[in-house]
């Protein structure tokens, strides 16, 4: 009889330790960007809510302020992102530097996901990363309501 409870407690120890949860660094926690591919979710089959809502925690874990502006949308590059300085500049608020844009057309409907990059006082340093993601599918408008 004891040795079966051994057993069980050991074969439950075991089963406890598989299930430990084990924290991954991000960017923000160790200055630097991830080597792996920037995960866009399940984009083909979640409603745009939920997918815009992914993306952002992606784009937030992912890049942290302090990083170099070049070093990010070098990475966003690398995830086949297009990347421009920000033309539009109509004097309200802080505009973004840089603007990051992916998009993908399947079956009828045009995914689009942003990446607005701030710097900090213009020093080339990321300050904040915004990301914003829209489906448009037929005739309808952002994020599937009426067009």
């Amino acid at each position: 009889m004891k040795r079966r409870v051994a057993w069980c407690v050991i074969g439950l120890a075991l089963v406890l330790g598989a299930c430990e949860t084990i924290p991954i660094a991000s960017s923000s926690s160790t200055g630097a960007i991830p080597s792996t591919s920037l995960n866009l979710g399940d984009w083909r089959r979640a409603n745009a809510n939920l997918v815009a809502q992914h993306f952002e925690r992606e784009v937030g874990g992912r890049y942290g302020a302090g990083l170099a502006l070049t070093a990010v949308s070098s990475d966003l590059r690398r995830n086949e992102f297009t990347c421009a300085p920000n033309r539009d500049d109509a004097g309200r608020g802080d505009p973004p530097e840089q603007i990051c844009r992916k998009t993908i057309t399947v079956e009828g409907c045009t995914h689009t996901w942003q990446v607005h990059l701030y710097d900090v006082d213009g020093n080339e340093a990321l300050a904040r990363a915004r990301a914003l993601y829209d489906r448009r599918c037929g005739g309808e408008g952002l994020l599937g309501g009426p067009g």
